[in-house]
């Protein structure tokens, strides 16, 4: 049967990268996406920013159930969160974003605990997971005035040739083999990045000292068949005292990135796989938000009617990490005009404070334009 007959693309298997699944689960699809190759050496346009919903939701194991613990795995995903949807690997240590963990409840749609399970060597081990979901709006407003680029979600879904040697002899990995790359899959889904793998037919088998020697124009044959422009290229071998592999990562037959990473557990190797070539995408693809001019903004504030509202009013403001200053222009009865040192546009402050629960937006700006807010 010829690979590039309907039935052979449709026997494409889609790893579990999926960011609407359940985190660490695969699945599997009966068809690939299609994915138009392009000439080789064609530079790639930059894709429009676009949201995929799923990105703004983090998985994290506690330790416990306090309060403390749970507000600081609330932080950590929101650093897994804003790591995915800039595709920089440093995001989370920004000064910015880690300011934000002083307001995180404002950012928060919604936040569950579970009870899940796993197998370990053949024995059940139980844990406790913390689902958060986080404003996109908030987010993406964060990320402007962080001065990081966001990473739209159309992203290429790369074909993954791997090959693995356990001394046995180098073998293909195909879709009949999904939990030999869990790890990675796991790993693709904090990162926002999905793979596909091989049928795994007779001229793909027959090509496995090509993937041995990452040989990449010789790979990129069998990819276009699959209508993908993308290709990771791996092996995994033994290197003691522990495991090592080497990983090249194509699109429209331009090399983007090449990396080896070594370590005892051999899950970590064949993880290893994501994070050096979804940076490489993220550094080419990834844009800038326009979330209109940052800098000084006047406001005005109605219903400040006591001195509480006012306290309660200026600590709001201070928690917000797009805030970099507030100024008291204009006091009058029940209303202050305020001018906000923002890091970002008013259209990009808008959606953000609409989610607080503490400012709500008029419909119709003050006089010359000012915005106008009523605080709740």
């Amino acid at each position: 049967m010829p690979l590039n007959s309907p039935l052979a693309v449709a026997r494409l298997i889609v790893i579990a990268l999926l960011l609407a699944a359940s985190p660490g689960h695969a699945q599997t699809a009966g068809k690939a996406d299609d994915q138009a190759a392009t000439p080789p050496g064609t530079p790639a346009a930059k894709p429009k920013p676009t949201r995929n919903p799923a990105f703004y939701n983090a998985e994290l194991t506690l330790s416990s159930q306090n309060a403390a613990e749970r507000r600081g795995a609330t932080i950590r995903a929101l650093g897994q969160v804003v790591v995915r949807v800039t595709g920089n690997p440093q995001a989370a240590v920004n000064a910015v974003i880690r300011r934000a963990g002083s307001s995180i409840e404002a950012m928060v749609l919604d936040s569950k605990v579970r009870q899940d399970s796993d197998t370990v060597n053949g024995v059940p081990v139980y844990k406790t997971v913390l689902s958060v979901s986080f404003d996109p709006d908030s987010v993406d407003g964060l990320i402007a005035a962080a001065g990081l680029k966001f990473w739209t979600s159309t992203r290429p879904k790369p074909i993954l040739w791997l090959a693995i040697n356990d001394g046995r002899g180098a073998r293909l990995v195909t879709g009949q083999q999904t939990t030999v790359v869990k790890p990675l899959a796991t790993r693709g889904l904090e990162r926002g990045m999905r793979f596909l793998l091989p049928a795994g037919n007779a001229a793909e088998q027959a090509a496995v000292n090509s993937i041995w020697a990452l040989n990449a124009p010789a790979m990129q044959v069998l990819t276009n068949r699959y209508r993908n422009d993308s290709q990771l290229i791996g092996k995994v071998y033994r290197q003691p005292p522990g495991w090592a592999a080497d990983w090249v990562l194509t699109r429209d037959g331009v090399e983007l990135a090449r990396w080896s990473f070594s370590d005892a557990d051999p899950r970590k190797v064949i993880a290893s796989g994501v994070d050096e070539g979804a940076n490489a995408i993220a550094k080419r693809d990834a844009v800038s938000l326009d979330t209109g001019v940052s800098g000084p903004q006047l406001v005005d504030i109605s219903s400040v009617n006591t001195q509480s509202d006012y306290l309660r009013l200026m600590s709001y403001l201070q928690t917000l990490a797009v805030v970099r200053k507030v100024t008291v222009v204009e006091a009058r009865p029940g209303q202050l005009r305020l001018q906000l040192d923002l890091g970002v546009g008013m259209r990009g402050f808008l959606p953000m404070v609409a989610t607080g629960g503490v400012l709500v937006p008029d419909s119709e700006p003050g006089a010359g334009g000012v915005t106008r807010f009523s605080l709740q």
